[in-house]
């Protein structure tokens, strides 16, 4: 197949191309002509269209004579800031433009559109105790990233029923990559520290954990009146897995899909098994704001396209521990400076 991938520097884009290659497909990039990450790519033996997402007539051409198209490309928090008129011309005119290019190219088999879970309120006052499906929850967010997501996804369901153009939508839930979980913030106890520290509200809260960080207690379990918080990742792997899976499968076209990880964890299954790993000691703490509290319904994933992911939270930090960075295998590691790193 010929392949084209916009947003393809990205942490996500670069492994999904860089598998698609090793799998024998012709694979190009779709990337603004300033990213100084082009090099890498092309040293993957992937080619290089340039131009912006904005720019109908750049995408037509990036697009023409390709067979599938995975529209990876966004602005969103963690590339950001971005400005309202930015999120808009590049995540919602950007994902127009797209469509009306994969509408005019004859050769197109497949569109598959990047979604996120932003789009849906994951954050009421006591969490979400059933597994959440893919339209269980409005899509209602008001934050322009979110909000510019369920425009895009719009439009793609309109091309779809109007025009049937075979374009499917792909949600992610919170992504790691590799080396990610381990130090990710929100195992941490500095994290709520800083998050709470200029809270007035709250100066009770940030009292207790700067307790607990002077007692050594660097891990922590928070928690919702004294039951832990939950949440559904996914693995770069098991994106790369559902990629693979979809491409080209007419049981998607049209429809929308929420993937994540094999099952949600909880905070306080991890973190103990991480204070041992890293030799940390923890505490739990009710924190005075909505809880993340969720999991993800992936069956209609499963019956259409036989999504079966494999990497979990456990096995994710079996694999950061027993790895070396110098010796990453098949996986393209994200670069310092972008990793979920405990900054705190």
């Amino acid at each position: 197949m010929k392949i084209l991938i916009t947003g393809i520097t990205g942490r996500i884009g670069t492994n999904v191309a860089n598998f698609f290659i090793k799998s024998g497909h012709e694979v190009t990039g779709f990337s603004w002509s300033k990213d100084q990450k082009l090099e890498k790519m092309k040293k993957l033996g992937c080619k290089i269209e340039t131009g912006d997402l904005e720019n109908l007539e750049d995408v037509k051409r990036a697009i023409k004579g390709n067979d599938v198209v995975f529209h990876m490309g966004a602005a969103f928090q963690s590339g950001g800031p971005f400005s309202p008129g930015q999120y808009f011309d590049i995540n919602v005119k950007g994902t127009f433009n797209v469509l009306e290019a994969s509408l005019n190219n004859k050769d197109l088999k497949h569109l598959i559109v990047t979604s996120t879970d932003s789009t849906i309120p994951k954050y009421p006052k006591n969490g979400i105790k059933d597994p959440i499906g893919e339209f269980d929850i409005t899509q209602n967010a008001t934050d322009w990233y979110g909000y510019s997501k369920i425009l895009a996804e719009n439009l793609c369901r309109r091309y779809y029923d109007a025009e049937k153009l075979p374009v499917s939508i792909l949600r992610f839930s919170m992504v790691f990559g590799r080396f990610e979980v381990c130090k990710w913030s929100q195992f941490y106890t500095g994290h709520f520290l800083e998050t709470f520290r200029d809270d007035l509200k709250n100066t009770k809260t940030f009292n207790l954990l700067k307790d607990e960080i002077l007692k050594g207690n660097k891990l922590v379990i928070p928690c919702n009146n004294g039951l832990s918080w939950k949440k559904h990742v996914i693995d770069i792997r098991d994106i790369i897995h559902a990629y693979d899976q979809m491409m080209c499968n007419k049981n998607t076209y049209g429809s929308t899909y929420q993937i994540a990880g094999p099952e949600s964890f909880n905070w306080s299954d991890v973190i103990p098994v991480l204070s041992e790993k890293l030799n940390l000691n923890y505490c739990s703490v009710d924190m005075p704001t909505n809880p993340t509290y969720y999991e993800f319904d992936l069956s209609s994933s499963k019956k259409d396209f036989n999504f079966n992911p494999s990497w979990d939270i456990f096995s994710m930090i079996k694999d950061e521990l027993e790895s070396s960075e110098e010796d990453f295998g098949d996986l393209v590691p994200t670069e310092l400076d972008f990793r979920r790193g405990f900054q705190v």
